[in-house]
Order: C-alpha cells, then sequence, then structure tokens
C-alpha cells in the first residue's frame, strides 16, 4: 500500500523535497508517518479530510482575506498532513533563529539609541530612514529590559541543496503564532496516535515563556500587572488569532477605544472606572497606534501611547518603529553586523538580496534579471514583486526607468525555488497524494533567559501546484510543524502557569472592559431575539399547513410577525414565511448573523462549544437553500429548520446563562435577555388583547412555549383569564412578563459597580414594575385600560433602561462619577 501511495506522488526536478530521499523512498523520519497514512487509504483519507474540516468549521478558525466574498467567515485552511523536521535539523534552526533575534534586537536598540551603526556607515542611512517602518518619534524609547525585539518571526524557505535561507523578517507585529497553536489542536487529534508515538516536541514551554516574560518586563507599580493584547479588532484579518492567544495565555482582548492615557500612564475603560495596563503584546501596525504622534487619521490608536512608551509606564511589545527591520535593503548587511555585535558568523543565513540604493547593486541586479525577482523596499497591493525572467522587453525597460527614478526604494532578491512536501487532497484514489511548494514561519519570545524559539511553526503551503510565492492573503493553506525528538517528551497542550502566588489573584470583573460589556449586553438581546423570532415563524408556518391557502384577515401571530419586522403588510403567504425563516439576508437568518457578529468580537471569551453550536445555525442547508431560485425552500423544510434553530438557541443560550461564571459579563448578558424577552412578552400580549377573542389564545401558547403547562395547571381551553394569570402575574414561570420583571429588577439591584448609574436604572423601572403587581384580577381582560397601560409602561421601562445601562456604561455619557476619568 505504502509504494501505491507514493507512487501517485510527483516530485519536482530541482526542488527539494522533505518527503522522499530518493524515489519512492521517503526520508527516516517520514517513515513511520507515511506508511501509517498508506493504511487509511481511499475511505480512511476521505474521514481525514472531513474531519479535519468540520473541526475547522465547528471552532471557527477563520482568516479574513479581504477580496474574497467570503470575507471574515473564510474558514482557516489546514492540510491535515503536518510537516516533521527531526531533531537535529531543528537544533540547526534554533541555533540560527535564537542568534538572529538577538542581533536584530542589538540594532534595535542602536537605531533608536547612540545610532552608532549609521555614523560609523555599516548602515547606510538611506536604507534605514527611507523606510516607512522607521519612526522618528520613537527615538530615545528605551524598553524594558532593554528589550524592543519582543517577538519575532522569521519566514524560512529551503534551497534546492537542503539549505535553509530567511527570506523575511517580522518584526512589527508578527502574525501566525496563534494559527499554529490551532494547526497543533486540530491536527494532533487528527494523528493522535501518531503524535505521541513520534515524539512530538510540545509547544507549551513557549506560550508559558512568552506570558511569563510579559509578566516580568511589564513595570511594576505595586498590584498584578494587567497585561492586554491589542487588537484592530474584529474586521482584521487574523482577529481569531488574536482572540486565540488572548483566551489561551489570560490576556485581555482590548481594541484602541478601550483605552486612555492619563497621567503619563494607560488605563482601560471599564465598567467600574479605569484600570491601570502594565504592558500591550501588540497584533496592531506601528504607525495606527497613536494619532497623537503618529498617524493623524487613526481610529485604531491610542493617543499619547508614544509618550507612554517614552515614560516608560507600559510595555510595548513590540516596541514602536521595530517594523524597521522588515526591511528587505537590511539582509545584505547582516553578516558583518553579526560580526560586528555579536563576535560570530551569520548562523542563518539570508537569501541573496541587494539594496539598489547602491549603483552597483542596480547595475548587478540587471546583469541577472532572469535568476531575480524586484520588489519594492515597502510592500504594497499596487506594486507587486516582479520576476525578471516573467517580463518582456519592453516592460524591463520600463522597470529599470521606474526603478532608476528611485532606486533607494527597490531591493533585488534571488529567487528560491522553494521546497516541496505532501499534501492531502479531495478527488480520485489516484489524487490524494499531492505535492505543494511550502516555506516556513518560526518564533521567537525574548525571556529573561535569552530568546525561546518555539519547535515548529506555521508552515504555509501555496495555493496551486505551480505557484512560486506563498501567501494566506492569494489562497494558501497551513500546515502544522512536528519536530521530533529522540526520546519521549510530555506533548500536553495546558498552558497554565506553573505557579500562582496570592498576589496573582484579581477580581476579573472589576476588568471588564465597557465595549466587551456592551457586547455581552447585546449578545443576550439577540439571542433572545432570535429565539423569539424562531418561534413565531413556527407558529405561524405551522398554521398554515392544510388550509393555509384559504387566508383570510391577518391572525394575531402574522400581526405579531409584522410588528416585530419579519414581514410586512403585502406578504404573500406562505412564501412569504419560508423567505423570512431562511432567506439568508432577511428576518431571522439576518437576526442569526447579528448573533454571530456580536459573539466574534468575544470570541476570546466563547468556549469551543459555544462556537460549534452556533457555526451549525449559521451554516444550516436551509439557509444556504434559502437564497436559491432553483431549489426553493419548501414548507415542511423550513419547518425543519426552525425545529433546529430553536433546538441550538436553546443550547447556546444554556452555554452562555449555564457556562459563564456569575461574573459582571455574565450580569450583563442577563440583563440583556431579560430585557428583550419582556419587551417581546409585552409586546405579543398587546397584539393579543388588541384582537380579542379567546380563539386566538393558542398560538400565544404556544409561542411561549407554555401550552403544556398551561393544560396540567387549568384543565381547560384556552381563555383570557388564565392565561393572563399564567403569562401575565406568575412570577414562576420564565416565560412571564412578571418573572422577567422580578428578575429585571433583581439583576438591577445585584449589578456590581456604577452606584449611580444602577440606582438611577432601578428608578427608571420601579414605577412599571409596581403597576404590574398592583394589576388587579378583574382587571386580567383584553379590554382593560390598566392591562393596556401596564403592557405599554413595562415595554418603554425595559427600552429606558436599555437606554440607560448603555449610556452609564457603555458610553458612560451621562456618569458624572465615570466621566471625569475616562471621557
Amino acid at each position: 500500500m505504502l509504494s501505491q501511495l507514493l507512487s501517485r506522488y510527483l516530485t519536482k526536478e530541482g526542488r527539494f523535497d522533505e518527503l522522499l530521499a530518493a524515489p519512492q523512498v521517503p526520508r527516516p523520519h517520514w517513515a513511520r508517518f507515511i506508511a501509517s497514512l498508506a493504511q487509511r487509504e481511499g475511505p480512511g483519507v476521505s474521514d481525514t479530510l472531513a474531519l479535519m474540516e468540520r473541526e475547522i468549521r465547528e471552532n471557527g478558525i477563520t482568516y479574513n482575506v479581504y477580496a474574497d466574498p467570503q470575507g471574515a467567515d473564510r474558514p482557516w485552511e489546514v492540510d491535515p498532513q503536518p510537516r516533521l523536521l527531526d531533531a537535529d535539523e531543528w537544533a540547526r534552526i534554533e541555533a540560527g533563529i535564537t542568534q538572529r533575534a538577538e542581533l536584530l534586537n542589538r540594532i534595535l536598540v542602536d537605531l533608536y539609541g547612540p545610532q552608532q551603526l549609521l555614523r560609523s556607515g555599516r548602515l547606510p542611512p538611506a536604507a534605514v530612514f527611507g523606510h516607512s517602518g522607521f519612526l522618528h518619534q520613537a527615538q530615545g524609547i528605551r524598553s524594558p529590559g532593554g528589550v524592543h525585539l519582543f517577538q519575532y518571526a522569521a519566514d524560512l524557505a529551503r534551497a534546492p541543496n537542503g539549505q535553509w535561507w530567511v527570506v523575511g523578517d517580522r518584526t512589527q507585529a508578527p502574525s501566525g503564532m496563534g494559527y499554529a497553536l490551532e494547526n497543533r489542536l486540530v491536527v494532533s487529534r487528527v494523528f493522535s496516535a501518531l503524535f505521541g508515538e513520534l515524539h512530538v516536541q510540545s509547544l507549551t514551554p513557549f506560550f508559558t515563556g512568552l506570558r511569563d516574560a510579559l509578566l516580568s518586563l511589564a513595570p511594576k507599580s505595586g498590584e498584578p500587572p494587567l497585561i492586554g493584547l491589542l487588537t484592530p479588532g474584529p474586521y482584521n484579518e487574523t482577529y481569531f488569532e488574536h482572540a486565540l492567544l488572548a483566551r489561551c495565555l489570560g490576556l485581555t482582548l482590548v481594541e484602541g477605544h478601550d483605552l486612555t492615557v492619563r497621567d503619563g500612564c494607560v488605563w482601560m475603560k471599564t465598567v467600574d472606572g479605569l484600570q491601570r495596563v502594565h504592558a500591550l503584546l501588540r497584533r496592531q501596525d506601528d504607525d495606527y497606534c497613536d494619532p497623537l504622534e503618529l498617524r493623524s487619521n487613526s481610529a485604531l490608536g491610542v493617543a499619547g501611547l508614544t509618550d507612554c512608551a517614552r515614560r516608560g509606564t507600559v510595555l510595548m511589545a513590540n516596541a514602536l518603529g521595530s517594523g524597521v527591520l522588515e526591511s528587505s535593503a537590511l539582509l545584505g548587511y547582516l553578516p558583518r553586523l553579526c560580526e560586528h555585535l555579536l563576535g560570530e558568523p551569520l548562523k542563518m543565513p539570508s537569501v541573496a538580496t541587494w539594496w539598489l540604493g547602491e549603483p552597483a547593486a542596480l547595475d548587478d541586479a540587471w546583469r541577472r534579471l532572469d535568476q531575480i525577482l524586484i520588489k519594492p523596499l515597502v510592500p504594497s497591493k499596487r506594486e507587486p514583486a516582479l520576476f525578471g525572467a516573467d517580463l518582456s522587453l519592453p516592460q524591463r525597460a520600463a522597470l529599470r526607468a521606474r526603478v532608476a527614478m528611485r532606486p533607494q526604494r527597490y531591493v533585488a532578491q534571488e529567487w528560491v525555488r522553494l521546497s516541496q512536501a505532501p499534501v492531502l487532497e479531495r478527488g480520485g484514489p489516484r489524487d490524494m497524494l499531492g505535492a505543494r511548494s511550502v516555506g516556513l514561519r518560526v518564533f521567537a519570545v525574548a525571556t529573561p533567559d535569552g530568546y525561546r524559539v518555539m519547535p515548529g511553526g506555521l508552515t504555509r503551503v501555496a495555493a496551486q501546484a505551480h505557484s512560486r510565492v506563498i501567501a494566506m492573503q492569494r489562497g494558501g493553506r497551513s500546515k502544522d510543524t512536528w519536530v521530533l525528538s529522540d526520546a519521549p517528551v510530555n506533548a500536553s497542550l495546558s498552558l497554565v502557569a506553573s505557579t500562582v502566588t496570592a498576589g496573582d489573584l484579581r477580581n476579573q470583573g472589576a476588568n471588564l472592559p465597557s465595549r466587551v460589556a456592551e457586547n455581552l449586553f447585546w449578545l443576550g438581546r439577540y439571542g433572545e431575539r432570535c429565539d423569539a423570532s424562531a418561534r413565531l415563524l413556527r407558529v405561524a408556518l405551522s398554521g398554515l399547513l392544510g388550509d393555509g391557502a384559504a387566508y383570510g384577515a391577518p391572525t394575531p401571530d402574522l400581526l405579531f410577525a409584522r410588528r416585530l419586522g419579519l414581514i410586512d403588510d403585502d406578504t404573500a403567504l406562505p412564501d412569504g414565511l419560508v423567505r423570512a425563516a431562511t432567506h439568508p439576508d432577511e428576518g431571522l437568518a439576518e437576526q442569526v448573523k447579528q448573533l454571530a457578529r456580536v459573539a466574534f468580537s468575544l470570541r476570546d471569551r466563547m468556549s469551543t462549544d459555544h462556537w460549534r453550536t452556533l457555526n451549525q445555525l449559521t451554516t444550516d442547508t436551509a439557509l444556504r437553500r434559502g437564497a436559491s431560485a432553483q431549489w426553493p425552500v419548501q414548507l415542511p423544510l423550513a419547518l425543519s429548520w426552525l425545529d433546529r434553530a430553536i433546538t441550538g438557541l436553546m443550547t447556546f443560550s444554556g452555554f452562555v446563562m449555564d457556562g459563564m461564571p456569575r461574573d459582571l459579563g455574565w450580569q450583563f448578558t442577563a440583563l440583556g435577555r431579560r430585557i428583550e424577552r419582556l419587551y417581546n412578552l409585552c409586546a405579543a400580549l398587546e397584539v393579543a388583547s388588541q384582537e380579542g377573542g379567546d380563539q386566538g389564545l393558542e398560538w400565544l401558547l404556544e409561542w411561549t412555549d407554555t401550552a403544556v403547562v398551561y393544560r396540567s395547571r387549568y384543565l381547560v381551553g384556552p381563555e383570557w383569564l388564565p392565561v393572563l394569570d399564567l403569562l401575565l402575574r406568575d412570577e414562576t414561570h420564565p416565560r412571564s412578563v412578571a418573572f422577567q420583571a422580578k428578575g429585571l429588577g433583581d439583576s438591577l439591584q445585584r449589578l456590581q459597580g456604577g452606584g449611580a448609574a444602577r440606582d438611577q436604572a432601578r428608578e427608571l423601572f420601579a414605577p412599571a414594575h409596581a403597576a404590574l403587581r398592583g394589576l388587579g384580577v378583574g382587571e386580567l381582560t383584553p379590554e382593560s385600560p390598566a392591562l393596556a397601560r401596564v403592557l405599554a409602561g413595562l415595554r418603554e421601562a425595559a427600552h429606558a433602561v436599555s437606554d440607560e445601562l448603555s449610556l452609564r456604561y457603555f458610553a458612560h455619557a451621562a456618569s458624572h462619577s465615570v466621566l471625569s476619568l475616562v471621557d
């Protein structure tokens, strides 16, 4: 079976093959893995791929390709077959990356300090000052412990002779380590037995080292340090990674508008006031970090952040201005700089690169144009890298003229024919094992004991077999990278700190950012809104079965659907209700998307089970068919989808209400649910009472999931007095107005912090709640003016409480106690 598997694997001449040492002969460290894979031939391979795709989809692993129609919903693409590296080879890579990180850090310290490298001519000033990554505003900033380059990533490629080369340094806000962790979590489950047998080195020491280093380097202020992960927000291409790292490392995920600067320090705006921030693990580009001193039109930064870094009151990891080291112009100077600064030769060479700002380099580049590519110093979508061999004579002349105008903006780089590795592909049985070009991004982090390198990293895979460039924004895939050990290892993926002291304990509720509190509040509201809409559509569609074609005057359930905006006055039945239930851009589906959007903003606080449930809702087959004119959704299929949606929403609600700690975040989620349910119950009773008649009460019992309770309690058909007694006044029934009103009042009473803001919300709601409790039995009729006043009063009070919470806890627009701190 092994020979059959390898017979379909096609090698490419002139490229190093990661798998084969010779035709049909696997390299020694691949032998056991590939033999095991051969045992999965046919259905086994298909099952492996299906398991991987399901894991990625249900876990909500995404990567936003800006040009892709799927946008932020584009799944992260992982090849299940890992890339294997033996222990000896990895030791050489690790030594080279450790040395390179130390070298680059020293260069940064000099460039933003004494600048001796520039004064002595070891670095040309034009190559440094001409790069947009050099920030004059960062001159003189000294990072804690002398660590400017806290985190570092290098893109490696293997030449045809097996030599490793660095093709690019990532020093500004290097991405990918979170995806490498997620790849490990997924792939190790697919090949769980082999993972242990091959003694794959664990990633845990790297991530625990990263967290511990942040704690040790953060400025001390006599309190447990608060460390944030600064993200541009949910629309960033790698937001999933930001949320994953924050969750796994125990960091607070913050956006620019969550922070403010006061008295030379960075503070986080929370629902309980300001909390000092001691360190920021940065996933935001340099110039977007501070609109005051850097990019003035940035809506993502924190005004005054540069000054705080200058004062040393906050650790910026990486330091502002680190992006200058990503300039390809510096690659050719690193060997001499390594000898000068470290007193030893460069262990990990860079791919041959010429900065065209030197006249001799410009002439030499055009003599070897067929073997190189020309690219701008600063990557640009408007000016991509060009392979010289692809250019016609007129194109070469035009490029030469453009480069000659500003040669200091360009570099020439040798074209490295990347190595290839095996990938598993869908298709016929003869197409399961394919070959793709691969590159490796490795990561290092500064610790008190020196730089620590992640054992493995992120292997990136070309999108097509003939691709010469690997880029995730061009549809590339990724692989887990297994570094094999000669002895058993502890492969645990637990990232819990080894030691926790009493000083490390903090009240997490006090560190709840206002933005997060608002999102949790709306998570509750949207979840309840989706449940109400799904149940109402199911009741309305069920009522149209059989005699649905004989539709006459609007029934109360349809009137309520109009009031909630699910249908309008001109909606044709039953097709209009089916459309409201299944069309991906309308009705229920649009509400589910709103729920998913706000949940995605809370990705660092959501468990895997949360995401599996939510993704099952958003990717249901009924929604995919809902916009199809060729295969429209029929009424039975719509009802089946609504059953699944209600079950999924109840499960999601259970995770939220029973899986979250009863902290301040949970309180806001619960408040959102109560306000939304109270509003909907009052609106439904208003519609039902306006229509009058006992014949319109059955839908109300079904919509509130109360029919069984009603029949077992009253033993009569639906009548107004018992229905209102149950749905309006019963404080023990979760689907009643009284239960939600009492719960809302109690929640406002228990709400932590806020002081006057909490009291004001309670005062807004108290009169309406008192009116409900004062409603007599004789007023439980649809014609009762008192009933109408109570329902309208409660509905308006619910809105008023929602607005008050938003103003005083989320926007701080009216809270004088907090306004002075965060305005």
